[in-house]
Formats: C-alpha cells, structure tokens, sequence
C-alpha cells in the first residue's frame, strides 16, 4: 500500500463517521423528530394491554389525571419484561393472588398476597413468575403513566409480531423511541446508552423503525 494511503483512508472513514452522527442524529432530532403518541390513541378505561412474549395481561381499570390505574395478571411461568429501570417515575406491584418475584438490581424479592414493593426511579427491576400459579397485581392507587401506557401498547405489539423482533431490532426500535416512553434497558449504563441511541438512531430511521406505529394503537 502506497505510504499515506492507511491515513487518507482512516481519516475518510472517520469524516464518513462524523458525517453520519452529526448530520444524522440533527435530522432524527432536529429536522425531522419523531412524533410522541397522539393522545387520542391513550389507553382507556376497559382496555387491555397484552403481551405474550412476557406473559403479562393489564387491564385498564381507572384514569387519575396523567396515570392509569390497572389490573395486571402474569401467566403462570412468565419471563416478564428484560431488566430495565425508570428515569422518571416509581412503580409499586401490590399483589392480590399469587407470588410476585422482582429482580431489583442483583436480588430477586418474594411479594405474597396483601404485600407491596415499591422500586424507585432509577432502580434495575425485572417483574417475572417461574411458578405454575398465575400472579394478579392491583391497586386503587395509580400505576403507571398514561404515555408509559401508550408506548406499552406499540412495544407489545412488535414483540408479539411474528416472527418475533430479535434482540439487535429491538435495540433499533428502542434507539427511536421518544422521550416519553421513559424505559431503559439496564445492562447498558446510561451515559453509554445515550452513545448508543446516537449511533443506531439515523440508521434505525432509514429502515423504517418509527417511535409511533398508528396502526398498532388501541384507538
């Protein structure tokens, strides 16, 4: 290889580089950001929010302003959701039936009947049954929020598409994925995460992933 050639060609590859963060995530951000879920498509009292892929069923029971209250029963040997935390709110499992097991961080938490744990913003947490008894959650006191709600709706049905999205898609989709859906997947530090959601989000848009699918809202 002509002398200078490895350098004129590592340096084209890192302008290329540049060139695609920069130019990439001002149009993902900036130019042209995704939209958040339109309101009229909120869950609502009645509706049911399902997920196979990680055994859960919630039934939408009340609205108290911005915050759903709900019903959720966890199928018998539920893998439940990966491990993954909250930025901006706090999520309490009251159990009604059953034996709710929670990772929270490295220790799995036992919850019988009549008892509640309560995992702060910020907390890695995994709600999960592996025994052959379904579990029921419910309070009168709200859950989650309502935009929480709605982004559920979207990340349910994609991973109960088939064939089911694989772990690389999912890492696409959730590098799209608006600011409101506030989940975070916890094997990946934060600052590192916002790293990686520069670097998958302008290819992610190029290949169609979209924070909001209309036609897979409940209304």
């Amino acid at each position: 290889m002509p002398e200078g050639t490895f350098g004129r060609i590592a340096v084209t590859i890192l302008v290329l580089l540049f060139g695609y963060l920069a130019i990439g995530n001002l149009l993902h951000r900036v130019i042209l950001p995704e939209p958040a879920p339109n309101p009229d498509s909120y869950p609502r009292v009645g509706d049911l929010l399902v997920s196979r892929a990680e055994g859960f069923a919630q039934k939408v029971t009340g609205i108290q302003g911005e915050w759903i209250v709900g019903e959720l029963v966890i199928e018998p040997n539920a893998p439940g959701p990966p491990l993954h935390y909250h930025e901006t709110f706090d999520e309490r499992f009251f159990v009604v039936e059953g034996t709710l097991h929670v990772r929270v961080n490295d220790e799995v938490k036992q919850v019988g009947p009549g008892e509640s744990i309560l995992v702060p913003a910020g907390v890695p947490h995994e709600p999960f049954n592996p025994t052959a008894e379904r579990v029921v959650l419910a309070s009168e006191h709200p859950s989650i929020p309502i935009t929480f709600a709605a982004c559920l709706v979207q990340l349910y049905a994609l991973m109960d598409a088939e064939p089911p999205m694989s772990g690389f898609n999912m890492a696409l989709q959730m590098s799209v994925i608006h600011p409101i859906c506030d989940t975070r997947p916890a094997d990946v530090p934060t600052p590192m995460w916002g790293l990686v959601k520069a670097a998958l989000a302008p290819a992610a848009r190029l290949l169609g992933y979209r924070n909001y699918y209309p036609e897979k809202a409940l209304h």
